[in-house]
Parts: C-alpha cells; sequence; structure tokens
C-alpha cells in the first residue's frame, strides 16, 4: 500500500511592523507565518505545492488570512513572503527518482557493455536470455564452441515476462538436443536486440 498526501511545514514567522490589525486597528501587531505545504510519499517529500500564510494580532489574538488585510496590510505580507523561499529538502522525493533514472541507465549500459563482450567471445557454459520470434522470452545454454560455430541447448519452455526466466530456466527443461548457432546468427540477435542477457 502506498501511502501518500500533503502536509505543511513551518518556514518563517516575521512581525509586520508597518500592517495594524484589522479588528483592534493596534498598530504593528501583527505576525506573519508563512507554511509551505508539500506531496508526499511515504513521508518523503517530492515537491512543494505552495505557500499559505497565518497572520495573528499580538494585542488582540484574534487571527486573520491575508485576504481579510487592509491594502497596506497585504503589501507589507506580500513582501514579506516573497522573501521566505522554499527549502530545498522539499524536492528530496524528487531528487530519489532521479538519482535512480541515472542508476538504472548507468547499470542499462554496463549491461550492454558487458553482454556484447559476451557475444564477441562466446565461451561454453554461457547461459543467454533471449526474445524468441513469437516475442516471448526463453534461454539457451552454450555447450561447445568450435570456431564460429556455436552449440546450444535449447530452453524447453518460454515466457512472457522476463521475470519469469527464473521461473523456467531449471535443468529438467534443457532436452539434449543440441543445436548449431553461427557466430553470425548471435551477432545478429545481439544487433536486434533479441539478447537480454548473458550469464556466464
Amino acid at each position: 500500500m502506498i501511502i501518500y498526501g500533503s502536509r505543511a511545514t513551518h518556514l518563517r514567522t516575521e512581525q509586520l511592523r508597518a500592517a495594524g490589525c484589522p479588528d483592534c486597528q493596534t498598530q504593528g501587531s501583527l505576525t506573519a507565518s508563512v507554511y509551505s505545504r508539500h506531496a508526499h510519499v511515504f513521508w518523503i517529500p517530492f515537491f512543494p505545492i505552495g505557500k499559505i500564510g497565518v497572520l495573528e494580532c499580538q494585542s488582540c489574538h484574534k487571527g486573520f488570512k491575508p485576504k481579510e488585510l487592509d491594502d497596506r496590510a497585504k503589501l507589507d505580507y506580500k513582501n514579506f513572503r516573497g522573501t521566505v523561499k522554499t527549502p530545498i529538502w522539499k524536492y528530496s522525493g524528487l531528487g530519489i527518482v532521479a538519482l535512480l533514472v541515472c542508476w538504472g541507465i548507468y547499470s542499462n549500459k554496463q549491461k550492454d557493455q558487458k553482454v556484447a563482450e559476451l557475444v564477441a567471445n562466446p565461451a561454453v557454459y554461457d547461459k543467454y536470455t533471449y526474445r524468441t520470434e513469437a516475442n516471448y522470452y526463453s534461454t539457451f545454454k552454450v555447450v561447445e564452441v568450435f570456431g564460429d560455430s556455436i552449440y546450444v541447448n535449447l530452453n524447453d519452455y518460454e515466457t512472457d515476462k522476463l521475470s519469469g526466466i527464473k521461473d523456467i530456466d531449471i535443468a529438467k527443461n534443457y532436452p539434449s538436443d543440441i543445436y548449431v548457432l553461427t557466430a553470425d546468427e548471435i551477432t545478429a540477435m545481439h544487433t536486434a536486440g533479441d539478447i537480454k542477457d548473458i550469464d556466464r
């Protein structure tokens, strides 16, 4: 279950010296507090979704919303609010997502490089995960390499998801039949993006 929502945190409070209380008219008695609302997932702040202001008279202790102020007080509050910056930690969730995306891109590049190197130098016991002509996924094991010929043992089973490979990659699914693939055929499979992984 994903826990998400929004919450507000206090940023800053300041007394508005030039503003008067709309109720008791005491000059310079208003304090303005600015809160920043942010969206969160599992209590990790993802991004800010606005600021809210609360004002209170220190003389009569009555609270006000900014829209209840007179024009001079509104300007005083607006100027104060403009100096209150949203802290960078309010973007923590977006930063985490960006790091995960960068890590995923880096990992995929490293994996692609490893697969390319193994395709160019096949060896006995290599296990290939590949996409079939029917757009399913399966595996084959290299049992012998002789010149440009790669002798393989094909898995009898296929799966519609890469995550299902672990369920079909068991010894009894590899019959004793041997097939021959050429180095050019395997290279063509790699170029077409059909070879998804190689375990050595």
